[in-house]
């Protein structure tokens, strides 16, 4: 026996009935029209995920997400003082922690920084020995591969690196494949990558189970505190530790006690700079002008549609229904733009998350992370996308006169139909003329300091950072000697053309004398004991800057030490006669500092990257020298790589290590690492802007291609009335053009202020461009006049060829 379904009489009033209804007629209304659907879908989507990808990346700034279990919870823990009868063994101390109520866990792990061969490249950096329970203390599980195995038995080769490391060194490949790195002479493989964030507290980047677990040197203490117990409660534990400590190795009377403190894991949020809020802003604005565009759209098929709904009206249907119809479409393609949306944030964010530098790190940049304050952000922005495309439409279609439509013909006005667009399309133009100011800006600054010329091959050029163990102790002699090694290593590499010793000096009261100062003659004063430079011979030769007068350094002029100037300290000097030949004191008439030959004249020349080009080369004097023996302060090394010679870094890393005394170490990189580093910065910021800016170009065009199609379908019938009076269809051209030209003009003379003024956000992200700048003012200006116009010659052309008599006849 069938049982029979019984659907519910249809005048059962369900929750939500009405509404459902209306999204159905509004989906069935919504497919006849699917270029309208299109435009507005694609608006409202990249709009949505571009907003969504800069909130997901302000949200990992300001709310930055740990990998760690309760890491609020997790502590360093370091107890420090001075005995004169020994101290308390590392094992002592772990007792005593263990022994407090409110530790629930502790583990232990040695950490240096050393130098690390990974990638083709050799680095220093900060590697951790972790002991038993590390890992499980702070629970926290590889995002690629597995934890290296701990305790007895367990090989000594594996490593685990961090997220930041894999993507810097390994390409973020997706599967280990054998990968490697190398410390001193032993091998490790990677037997796992963590998560991003998984660093703390010192940006470690790689893990090795400690070789010797039961070494008695300290080590660093990790703590994990029982629920419920807040850090106060802790601290006075610590100090009664300290306290006990303090009694049983310093003595009654302690001049130092024993102290203990903490350093919490959480990662501390970041304060949102105004280049933040820019972008923050720009986002907004993204979007607001999709809900814009979606907005006069929704307002010109509802005067499509007048007739429509004057004919419901007028058979009873109430206003609160028509409106209610408008809102049901405005959501059914706000739902369409949140599927379209998704799929934009997710490229966003990978494009993001690809592009943002290392770097970027210390300038407060990390990669995007979805959270649901992202989510929740993001579903705020779609209903305020419904309130404001939809709100002003609907209330337009409510308010619907049914006597006016009903008396009109069919065909369409002459009159001014679109002048209550015209503002709003306005105000998209005027927004997306902000943003394009901001983008032109930021795009500028990226261009010029990528064509930055230093006036030398500098790019080619590698730099190696070396520190002596124990230097501040070593004889000036032995210190020279080893320096000198380790250049002459350097010099013999195969991949090596050229290489110099560099390092800064100083002169007494940053003043410089010449033998003409004592008969009268001026002296030079050093901007901030920044103008003089110590070099080995050779140095000039390696840059590949030419020496205008005399020579260059050479290995004599050591003996009793030399100098060269540049051409307008030389002028300043010896503003009548060549520097060459004459005496120099780096200090006063009264400095103890001996006299040097000066040797040669070179032009003037920034060794590195000017911050402030405004500034210029003549901002101060500029004194190169060749110290005397023995006495010259060591620095780093300046090497000029053969053409076609890649592995020239990694060799030379290796040579140093090989030459230099045991703990010290040294990092080789490129001459002008600040340079490249910043201009990663500066392209990243612009990629961000001119997504944003190329978004707002293009959602804005659309808005005034739609409006602009809008009017010239209204206005069929009267440009077929003129073309059948004898007009041309050019003339026909130039009055559809002419009103893009009014409103493209209206928003880029409105946003063009806005945008000089947001402009002093980005300012101080911005290298040699000012806020105020004409051109790139004139050129913002010309792209969104220029793009807005082509967008609109397709109706245009639609209008100057519409056939007289079909339109006559069909109205």
């Amino acid at each position: 026996m069938v049982t029979p379904i019984h659907f519910p009489p249809p005048d059962i009033d369900v929750p939500g009935r009405p509404f459902l209804i209306a999204m159905g007629s509004a989906t069935r209304s919504l497919r006849r029209s699917p270029g309208f659907v299109a435009i507005a879908t694609l608006s409202l989507g990249a709009a949505l995920g571009l907003s969504t990808g800069v909130f997901a990346f302000m949200d990992a700034l300001t709310h930055p997400e740990s990998p760690y279990r309760d890491v609020s919870r997790l502590f360093m823990v370091h107890i420090s003082g001075r005995s004169r009868v020994g101290g308390p063994s590392r094992l002592e101390i772990e007792e005593a922690l263990r022994g407090l109520s409110s530790v629930a866990g502790l583990a232990t792990a040695g950490m240096h920084y050393t130098d690390v061969e990974a990638g083709g490249a050799v680095e220093r950096i900060g590697v951790e020995f972790p002991r038993s329970g590390f890992f499980e203390l702070m629970d926290v599980r590889p995002r690629i591969g597995r934890l290296p195995s701990m305790g007895e038995g367990a090989p000594h080769d594996e490593a685990l690196v961090s997220d930041d490391l894999w993507r810097r060194k390994f390409s973020n490949n997706k599967v280990l494949a054998g990968a490697t790195l190398t410390i001193g002479v032993q091998q490790y493989f990677v037997v796992g990558v963590l998560p991003p964030h998984a660093n703390a507290p010192w940006g470690t980047d790689v893990w090795i189970p400690d070789p010797e677990p039961d070494r008695p040197q300290n080590a660093y203490t990790f703590v994990r505190l029982r629920d419920g117990v807040d850090t106060v409660s802790f601290q006075a534990q610590l100090k009664t530790v300290a306290d006990r400590l303090t009694q049983r190795y310093v003595g009654p009377a302690p001049d130092r006690p024993f102290a203990a403190w903490t350093l919490p894991l959480r990662p501390d949020p970041l304060e949102l700079k105004e280049f933040h809020q820019a972008m923050i802003g720009a986002a907004v604005c993204v979007l607001f002008i999709a809900c814009a565009n979606v907005a006069a759209l929704m307002l010109a098929r509802g005067m499509v549609r007048r007739r429509d709904y004057a004919l419901r009206l007028a058979l009873g249907a109430g206003r609160w229904e028509v409106a209610r119809e408008v809102i049901a479409e405005v959501t059914v393609l706000a739902i369409a733009g949140c599927m379209a949306g998704a799929v934009f944030a997710t490229w966003v964010t990978g494009l993001m998350t690809r592009a943002t530098p290392d770097e970027m790190r210390w300038m407060g940049f990390v990669q995007p992370q979805w959270s649901v304050r992202v989510l929740a952000l993001s579903a705020l922005c779609v209903f305020a996308s419904v309130g404001i495309a939809g709100a002003f439409p609907a209330w337009q279609a409510s308010r619907v006169d049914p006597a006016g439509p009903l008396k009109e013909g069919a065909g369409g006005t002459t009159g001014r139909a679109g002048t209550r667009f015209r503002w709003l399309v306005i105000a998209e133009l005027a927004i997306a003329m902000t943003l394009m100011v901001g983008t032109t800006l930021m795009v500028k600054s990226a261009v010029k300091m990528a064509w930055y010329d230093f006036g030398y091959d500098a790019r080619g050029l590698l730099s190696a950072e070396v520190r002596l163990w124990w230097a501040d102790s070593m004889p000036a002699a032995e210190k020279e000697r080893r320096f000198n090694d380790a250049l002459d290593r350097v010099r013999a590499l195969p991949g090596v053309r050229a290489a110099a010793l560099i390092s800064d000096c100083s002169a007494d009261h940053d003043i410089v004398v010449t033998d003409r100062t004592v008969e009268g003659g001026p002296q030079a004063l050093l901007p901030g004991g920044r103008g003089c430079t110590n070099t080995s011979p050779g140095f000039f030769a390696t840059l590949g800057v030419p020496i205008r007068d005399g020579r260059d350094f050479s290995e004599g002029d050591l003996q009793d030490g030399a100098a060269i100037l540049d051409e307008k300290t030389a002028k300043r000097l010896f503003p009548h006669e060549r520097a060459v030949g004459r005496l120099l004191k780096m200090g006063d008439l009264r400095s103890t500092k001996p006299w040097m030959r000066i040797v040669g004249v070179v032009r003037d020349q920034e060794l590195g990257f000017n911050w402030f080009p405004e500034v210029g080369p003549d901002s101060g004097s500029v004194v190169y020298a060749a110290l005397p023996r023995a006495t010259r302060p060591i620095g780093n090394l300046i090497i000029r790589p053969s053409p076609g010679a890649p592995e020239a870094k990694l060799a030379v890393s290796r040579a140093l290590q090989a030459t230099l005394p045991p703990r010290s170490w040294s990092r080789v990189g490129s001459w002008v690492s600040t340079y490249e580093s910043s201009l990663k910065g500066e392209k990243f910021l612009s990629l961000i802007f001119l997504l944003l800016g190329v978004a707002s170009l293009i959602l804005g065009s659309a808005g005034l291609f739609s409006v602009i199609s809008y009017i010239a379908s209204q206005r069929m019938r009267e440009f077929a009335v003129r073309l059948a009076l004898g007009a041309t269809g050019g003339s026909v051209l130039r009055l559809v053009m002419r009103d893009a030209l009014v409103m493209a003009l209206g928003g880029t003379g409105i946003g063009a202020g806005f945008g000089m003024w947001a402009a002093f956000l980005l300012w101080d992200k911005m290298w040699g461009v000012y806020p105020v700048d004409a051109g790139a003012l004139v050129m913002a200006e010309g792209i969104l006049i220029a793009v807005t116009l082509a967008s609109c010659v397709g109706p245009a052309m639609r209008a100057m060829r519409a056939d007289p008599v079909e339109v006559l006849r069909a109205n």
